[in-house]
């Protein structure tokens, strides 16, 4: 035989109520966290990669044209002005059907279907990380080693030119300077293979 009285049903209840409300209200609060998966699963498509690349460099929100107008001319290695609508037309197909609203669902991007409007979205700095892959561009990284090699090279003929022999420091500098390139090359080179192969699974 159940001793509570009708108020204190109620309060049970109202207890309840108050800790489910409590609960979805701090759950609403806090961006939820991606886990790898879903992060490279949005990253190993070169589209969407470009794409949040885009997104960093203008004013948000953009409209879904200019960005495919921008993707179409980095894909067929022209200008935006010479794009033939075909080309113009196939990216921005596939921006608008496919990977606008997938990077929509992880809040990557914030996309408007009715303005064509896209914007950065709330879990956007999960991603951001991993954007400059596209960047690493063999030929700059050679200008980097030949810019430190000239730098390298100007410094210790001074100091040769007005003591006779190079310091020690100097040295120990330059090696260090070939050292320190070197590792974020290597650490460039490294993440940008574990997101090919990530898209190759």
């Amino acid at each position: 035989m159940s001793t509570k009285t009708p108020n204190d049903a109620q309060s049970v209840e109202d207890a309840g109520s108050t800790n489910v409300d409590a609960g979805g209200a701090g759950e609403a609060d806090d961006d939820p966290a991606l886990g790898p998966d879903r992060i490279f699963e949005v990253l190993k498509n070169q589209r969407r990669r470009r794409a949040l690349q885009y997104l960093v460099a203008h004013d948000n929100p953009v409209t879904i044209g200019s960005l495919a107008e921008h993707i179409a001319a980095l894909e067929n290695d022209t200008t935006e002005s010479a794009l033939t609508s075909r080309e113009r037309k196939r990216v921005y197909v596939g921006l608008y059907q496919c990977h606008l609203p997938k990077m929509d669902d992880t809040g990557a991007v914030e996309f408007n279907k009715a303005r064509g409007t896209i914007s950065l979205g709330s879990t956007f700095e999960q991603f951001e990380p991993y954007l400059n892959l596209d960047a690493d561009d063999p030929d700059a990284w050679a200008q980097y080693y030949l810019l430190l090699t000239g730098a390298s090279s100007v410094v210790l003929g001074v100091n040769w030119l007005a003591i006779g022999f190079p310091s020690t420091q100097l040295l120990v500098g330059v090696l260090l300077g070939f050292v320190l390139l070197s590792t974020v090359h290597l650490h460039r080179t490294t993440e940008r293979l574990s997101v090919s192969a990530f898209a190759d699974r």
